[in-house]
């Protein structure tokens, strides 16, 4: 599976919140265990529902600490998907996307980046 397909289902099952599972993601389909993965997404859990640094879309800020030296490349993939915005106080309240959404974006960029 790919880092979008292990996010948006740990999301779907309600695991955690959107950086916890872009993290899961990123650790399944890079070849770690589930409990390492798990550990990963633990790692992220302060920072889902606009609580990541200045404000970003908590999936967006895990997939930028994932690859730090893409987080450029990354931000550009996210904002072509959510209409230009990256933090979660515009994107939510004015439905720009929803959080699932931005959980496959942040995942589709890391995707990108392993091609």
């Amino acid at each position: 599976m790919s880092i979008a397909e292990f996010s948006k289902k740990f999301h779907a099952d309600k695991r955690g919140n959107c950086a916890m599972a872009v993290a899961y993601g990123y650790a399944r389909a890079t070849g770690k265990s589930e409990e390492e993965a798990v550990k990963a997404a633990e790692m992220f859990r302060a920072f889902g529902g606009g609580k990541a640094p200045d404000g970003l879309c908590g999936a967006l800020y895990a997939a930028k600490m994932m690859q730090p030296d893409h987080a450029e490349s990354i931000e550009d993939v996210f904002k072509r998907g959510a209409q230009g915005f990256t933090k979660c106080k515009e994107i939510r309240p004015n439905k720009i996307i929803p959080c699932n959404l931005c959980v496959e974006l942040a995942g589709e960029a890391l995707d990108f980046l392993e091609k």
